[in-house]
């Protein structure tokens, strides 16, 4: 038949091996769905698409079944037989002769979904094949790429191999899917912490969403200066302290100045003490202008923090503008391994590259859909809860009431469909302390003089009673009711904690109001 490709070898350098096909399988499923189209189609439309197939024409012929089936139409050789007379891979066949011997390739029905299978099954090896050889060919090939760039393309074909693997999740019955929620609520009421999924390692937040849950996305939202890193950081660390695997991405800072600022918070340091070894807790020499160093106590104390930090199962991934996929392939990795992984934190979701073919001609709203969704894929394929940080527009800061609200996710609606919870992180002694700072606050039009002072006196008592608070809102809960809560925030150690914690106490040990 002159439709079927001749047999091509490798075009990356493997020289004498031939790229892996069944021809005589799809000639045998095509067949099928010749004879009888509306008995074939729903045997072999959840294992197989139509790139799947090796010979062009077979996947086109499937594709143009699959859809006259789907639509209610006859798909018979009748019906086929004009839209494919004239196509070019014929190359003089005559169309009905093809039909006929492809018919005749049919065996039994029992075996149409092995042949679906197997079609699959030659696809994948091909897919591989092309893969692995094109890394072979890139390796051998010094210079023009490094080992690290040849990694990350393996990694992100085989993502996008296993995306089209078309394998779909086994169906549930209603009561087995009962019977594993009153399991997880049993489990639940069994912690003492009574949550039903990874611990935030705040329990105010614990209280109101019973734990980051597996398989979700959950956004956390805010402003700059807000302090979302930090919070972030915070709840990496008490997660994992408290016996759940971690992995850390921070596109916008390295290890070490995360360090840093885990650092400080378990010695009760400024993150600038850190940094330069140098006091900033007392003031600077009148004479020399210079800052004392750091006492020796406070050196221990950082020690301390890092014994402490050796137990931790959290690892940090500080690697610029990487991919989903990326990420992806460690996260995979690291839940491979014995220690599993339980919690991934992502800070930012906009510092975080779409896809080569999203990138070119798309907008950040298309981007940021593509990445938001693809993070909730990566949370159900692991089945670990993924929290990304995100930053939220200008315009909350432009109102006057500057409470973070959904329509602030920055430039993508998407992401709020996406995420099973949204939270936002908000301190209004922020603004209210740089309404403060600008000097005398300016009266208003028409505005009394009583008023005016009214007005200055209530700011000045906000800004006071504010200080070291946060509020954390919660704006979209799948699970349960939304709300806010309040924490503490140390400005100097850029920390969180729960209200009822010791600020003295360890940085990420919870030590808050009970349940």
């Amino acid at each position: 038949m002159n439709h079927i490709p001749e047999k091509v070898r490798s075009p990356w350098g493997a020289a004498l091996r031939e790229r892996p096909s069944n021809v005589a399988a799809e000639q045998a499923l095509i067949g099928a769905l010749l004879v009888n189209s509306a008995k074939a189609v729903p045997l072999v439309e959840e294992i197989i698409e139509p790139e799947h197939f090796y010979v062009p024409l077979y996947g086109e012929m499937y594709a143009a079944i699959r859809r006259l089936v789907q639509a209610g139409r006859v798909a018979d050789p009748t019906v086929i037989s004009p839209i494919f007379r004239h196509h070019d891979a014929l190359d003089g066949d005559d169309i009905g002769k093809v039909m006929g011997e492809l018919m005749m390739a049919f065996v039994g029905w029992p075996t149409v979904p092995a042949y679906a299978t197997a079609v699959r099954e030659a696809w994948l090896m091909r897919a591989l094949f092309d893969l692995c050889t094109e890394a072979t060919d890139l390796c051998c090939r010094p210079g023009e790429q490094t080992a690290e760039d040849i990694r990350d393309q393996v990694e992100t074909g085989l993502l996008r191999i296993a995306q089209g693997c078309g394998e779909s999740d086994p169906l549930v019955p209603l009561d087995e899917a009962i019977g594993t929620a009153v399991a997880n609520a049993r489990e639940a009421a069994q912690r003492e912490d009574g949550i039903s999924g990874v611990t935030w390692g705040y329990k105010a937040l614990d209280r109101m969403t019973a734990g980051l849950h597996r398989g979700d996305l959950t956004l956390l939202g805010a402003r700059p200066a807000m302090g979302k890193t930090a919070l972030g950081l915070g709840i990496a660390a008490r997660a994992a302290a408290a016996g759940n695997r971690v992995l850390f991405w921070s596109g916008e800072m390295r290890a070490e100045q995360l360090g840093a600022r885990a650092g400080a918070a378990w010695a009760g340091l400024s993150t600038l003490s850190v940094f330069t070894g140098r006091r900033w807790d007392i003031p600077e020499d009148i004479v020399s202008g210079r800052r004392e160093e750091l006492a020796d106590y406070q050196w221990r104390d950082l020690e301390d923090g890092q014994r402490a930090a050796a137990s931790l199962p959290l690892v940090i991934d500080h690697r610029a503008g990487i991919t989903v996929a990326q990420l992806r392939a460690r996260a995979r990795r690291m839940a491979r391994q014995k220690q599993g992984l339980d919690l991934i934190v992502a800070d930012y979701i906009a510092l975080i590259r779409g896809s080569d073919a999203l990138r070119r001609g798309a907008n950040l709203n298309e981007i940021l859909s593509e990445v938001s969704l693809d993070l909730k894929n990566l949370a159900s394929e692991l089945h670990i809860p993924v929290l990304s940080l995100s930053q939220l527009s200008r315009e909350s800061a432009k109102r006057d009431d500057k409470t973070p609200r959904l329509d602030d996710l920055r430039d993508s609606g998407a992401l709020e469909q996406n995420a099973a919870t949204v939270i936002f992180l908000h301190r209004e002694h922020y603004y209210l302390s740089k309404i403060a700072d600008d000097g005398e606050i300016p009266r208003r039009v028409n505005e009394s003089r009583a008023d005016w002072e009214a007005r200055c006196a209530r700011i000045v008592e906000m800004t006071r009673e504010s200080k070291g608070k946060a509020d954390i809102i919660i704006g979209k809960n799948r699970h349960g009711p939304t709300g806010a809560c309040r924490m503490q925030f140390d400005d100097n150690t850029t920390w969180f904690r729960d209200l009822g914690e010791d600020p003295r106490s360890p940085a990420w040990i919870m030590t808050g109001p009970e349940f």
